[in-house]
């Protein structure tokens, strides 16, 4: 029996480890094989692959379009390259992830081959349907894309997988379950109770690993806590989103390394080396909201590690069928839904399914928002996981203050507390949930008699006719709106053209709304208004409402301790009608303030932020704001990037505090733009001019009427009586 094993690469990864332990079974059973990829490899262990048959096409590397070799060419450099290797062509070929969208011509090249009757393994790690959207437009048009017959099996990481498929069509007997080795430890740990604890993430820092999550665990964890990443990403779109969260915890003087194996020691004296890092944690730790295998529940078993964090219950589950619980689990992290803002977070979710959608090439129908929305909120509360990365930020700014870090609930199972609480209740625990000795269903003796009784059982197997998975099938399992998550969304990608400004950022009162300018006074001409829309909703008024919200004001502004507080006025109103935390007054709030403090669209403004909407420059928000504000502006709220729109009531801090500027400086990196490619316009020269200047946005002043004259000295770069004259500039 001869094998040949293809991947696209050998590079540091899963599936590098899979095929290296892969290979070395195959070795002890004397069954010749050989490993076809792209490049060399570059894994840590390389000296392992020393005396194995590898051999490098450079064709199986990632690839979008074919260029000048085809699927028939590749199909039989493939074969020639496997007799090179073999003396005589592969009885079974073992193909990983086949169906991810990384090379254009691999679905080709196994439709090909199970055309012709090869036996095939077909090993399922990651599936482009399952919360990679990007790749999916690489697969789409191919309809089969999952074939099988008796010669064609298919292997799984986890029993969630294989049920799909088995769902949606492939017959039980053509699926086999076949997780992935588990290594014997060479590393003992420590054992030094008394160290203050060290969570070490043994992951890559991209994306779906929950980078956020790991950042608010330091903020909540008790004093003396620190938290460590191991990698950063390599994958350059992936780099913008791990260095924004680096330059975030540092802002905020978290106790959380980046990138550290390698680079830093875990303690004095230490080596700097990913070993040094494992045996000196306290801790193992998972944000991670998705899994094909889930090597850090395991591994942290095997390296006798406590395992705390995000509990992925489709991995957890098949390690309970052999008895394991692999760590101190939590459900979700609960904060309110005030805290992020209703109506961001439906923007942020209008935008990201429709960019899905768009790349799985399916209509968005019915109501898929209003469907994810009831998903994700529960009783007034969100799980911090699933909040894209500028909502999990200003969560973590909330947290800044001590009196807030209280208010976030861990849940895990039937049982919610505090999460400061169950992080002083778990972190003292050194002794891990599970033994070594429980992981014999993963050890590489068990991997070796299931992959090698695999191919002896394919090598006999008779020729049969040949038959296909519904590709549809398997993407409508898993494209339903009510699963939907932030972090398995597709990234942003900036397709504007080249330009000397990329963002043009907005002031809303005197800019796009006309406004009075003040802000809450003592007014008894509107007390009788105010009273009366309390009434309509169900609340006792207080004699003079103005007054009563002008003193909470000043109260909560002394009791700040930053300069420029901004207070929440549902948090006021609350206070004044002693109305419990988490009912929802947002409609109040916008009653009373419709009321108070009424708005008109500025003039021309509609009208140039439509056209500059279609233009493909980024459009933001950055203003003094209340939960009112954003329905205030119609239509045209729509147009404006979430994470680009920062109101102060989100923050707690108002212009001209430089810090929303800052704020606003790292979302942009995260779409590769600099402030001096970004115009900021706002009517006031003191609150929006100076504080955008000094961060280093080129300005523009706005006095294109009455109302939006304010007093001051500055010189922005352009002033602007009409927007025809900004619609000119850009």
């Amino acid at each position: 029996m001869r094998v040949a094993i293809v991947h696209y690469h050998l590079d540091p990864g899963g599936v590098t480890c899979v095929i290296e332990r892969a290979s070395c079974a195959l070795t002890v059973s004397g069954v010749p094989h050989v490993i076809l990829s792209s490049g060399w490899c570059v894994f840590p262990q390389a000296s392992r692959f020393t005396g194995l048959s590898h051999r490098v096409i450079p064709a199986l590397g990632y690839l979008t379009t074919p260029g000048l070799q085809s699927a028939t060419e590749l199909t039989k450099t493939l074969r020639l390259a496997a007799i090179d290797a073999l003396g005589a062509p592969p009885d079974i070929w073992h193909f990983h992830n086949h169906s991810l969208g990384k090379n254009c011509l691999m679905p080709e090249v196994i439709s090909q081959l199970a055309e012709e009757n090869e036996r095939l393994i077909l090993q399922i790690h990651d599936l482009a349907e399952q919360g990679r959207p990007a790749n999916y437009p690489l697969i789409a048009h191919y309809q089969k894309l999952y074939p099988f017959s008796s010669r064609i099996h298919y292997a799984f990481l986890n029993s969630r997988d294989l049920n799909c498929f088995i769902a949606a069509g492939l017959p039980p007997e053509n699926a086999t379950l076949l997780p992935n080795p588990i290594p014997h430890s060479t590393s003992a740990p420590l054992g030094d109770f008394a160290v203050e604890p060290l969570l070490f993430a043994p992951m890559r820092g991209i994306r779906r690993k929950n980078i956020g999550e790991l950042v608010l665990l330091a903020m909540l964890a008790p004093v003396g806590t620190r938290v460590a990443i191991s990698r950063a990403p390599e994958n350059r779109e992936a780099l913008p989103i791990y260095q924004n969260w680096q330059r975030f915890a540092n802002k905020h003087h978290l106790a959380i390394g980046f990138g550290v194996a390698d680079h830093f020691s875990p303690k004095p004296g230490a080596a700097t080396d990913f070993d040094s890092w494992v045996r000196h944690a306290t801790h193992f730790v998972t944000t991670s909201v998705s899994e094909g295998f889930g090597l850090t529940f395991l591994e942290a078993v095997a390296r006798g590690k406590p395992l705390i964090g995000r509990n992925l219950t489709h991995i957890t589950a098949d390690h309970a069928q052999h008895g394991i619980q692999a760590g101190r689990l939590y459900d979700a992290i609960l904060i309110p839904i005030e805290w992020v803002d209703i109506t961001i977070l439906r923007d942020h979710l209008t935008l990201d399914l429709q960019r899905d959608y768009r790349l799985y090439r399916r209509p968005l129908t019915g109501n898929p928002v209003g469907a994810a929305l009831a998903a994700m909120i529960n009783n007034g509360l969100v799980d911090f996981g699933n909040l894209p990365e500028p909502l999990q930020q200003g969560v973590i700014e909330r947290l800044a203050d001590p009196s807030q870090r209280a208010i976030p609930l861990m849940k895990s199972g039937d049982i919610t507390q505090p999460a400061i609480e169950w992080l002083a209740t778990v972190l003292p625990e050194r002794h891990p949930t599970a033994t070594p000795d429980q992981l014999t269903p993963y050890s590489a003796e068990t991997y070796q008699k299931s992959i090698t009784a695999l191919y002896w059982q394919l090598l006999n197997a008779p020729i049969s006719a040949l038959r296909h998975v519904p590709p549809a099938a398997i993407l409508a399992a898993h494209l339903r709106p009510e699963d939907f998550h932030f972090l398995l969304s597709s990234l942003r990608s900036d397709s504007a053209p080249k330009r000397a400004f990329r963002a043009v950022i907005f002031d809303i009162y005197g800019t796009l709304l006309i406004a009075s300018p003040g802000g809450v006074t003592s007014d008894p001409f509107i007390d009788p208004v105010l009273r009366e829309i309390l009434r309509q909703f169900g609340h006792t008024p207080p004699v003079s409402p103005s007054t009563e919200l002008h003193a909470a004001v000043l109260r909560h502004h002394a009791a700040a301790g930053v300069p420029f507080p901004e207070i929440d006025l549902r948090t006021l109103w609350r206070e004044i009608l002693e109305i419990e935390a988490g009912n929802d007054i947002t409609p109040l709030v916008q009653a009373l303030e419709g009321a108070w403090h009424p708005v008109k669209p500025m003039p021309g403004a509609e009208n140039f932020i439509q056209r500059l909407a279609r233009s493909g420059i980024s459009l933001g928000l950055l203003s003094n704001a209340q939960c009112n504000t954003l329905p205030s502006l119609g239509p045209i709220a729509d147009l404006f990037a979430p994470e680009l729109t920062l109101l102060s009531y989100q923050h707690r801090i108002a212009k001209p505090s430089p810090e929303l500027f800052t704020i606003l400086t790292d979302r942009l990196a995260g779409r590769g733009i600099t402030p001096a490619e970004t115009l900021y316009i706002g009517n006031d020269p003191l609150q929006d001019i100076l504080p955008a200047a000094s961060a280093g946005f080129r300005t523009v002043l706005f006095i294109g009427h009455s109302c939006s004259l304010r007093p001051g000295d500055s010189t922005p770069d352009f002033t602007i009586r009409d927007w025809q004259e900004l619609h000119a500039l850009l």
